[in-house]
């Protein structure tokens, strides 16, 4: 009993520090960075109000999607987002019957509503430096290593949901 606590705290914490290390990085410290660094100053919303509300919603909507990815995670894949503590079964539940990085959208969401809230054109560089980014991890390391682990079960998957952009007129749920 003890060792099943401590393995789930252990799955928490791991799953707290890649949320502080790496959403946390590519979302807030990048891009203030580079708004920092950059002299041109912009106003909100680049100068409508109601850009900068889409913004912040598009914020929001990309924070709810990255939790409820992570919750996905932790529930039903028995791991977190943590590469050391990876889901143990191919997530194929919810969301993921849709596509096969929903995270990646969360991070796609919430860069492009810091687009709009901060009206910071720099932020338009790092959106697509960042796509790039993850792109290249998510090719050339993540599915490569997904195939190794799951191999013939991962390819059916691959098969039936699309990588990148959703298929919302079907979803795929877990057996």
């Amino acid at each position: 009993m003890l060792k099943l606590l401590s393995k789930n705290l252990l799955r928490v914490i791991d799953g707290a520090l890649y949320g502080f290390v790496g959403p946390f990085s590519v979302l807030y410290i990048i891009p203030h960075f580079l708004m920092n660094i950059v002299p041109v100053h912009t106003e909100g919303g680049f100068g409508i109000p109601v850009l900068k509300i889409a913004g912040i919603i598009l914020m929001w909507l990309g924070a709810v999607l990255a939790i409820w990815c992570a919750v996905l995670m932790c529930s039903f894949g028995k791991g977190t987002p943590l590469v050391t503590s990876a889901p143990q079964k191919i997530m194929s539940r919810n969301i993921y019957g849709m596509v096969r990085n929903p995270m990646m959208w969360a991070l796609f969401l919430v860069v492009l509503g810091e687009i709009f809230t901060y009206g910071h054109f720099i932020l338009i560089i790092w959106l697509a430096a960042m796509c790039r980014i993850i792109y290249l991890v998510v090719v050339n390391y993540e599915e490569p290593q997904l195939e190794r682990r799951f191999g013939e079960s991962w390819d059916e998957y691959c098969k039936s949901v699309p990588a990148w952009f959703p298929n919302f007129g079907s979803s795929k749920t877990e057996k």
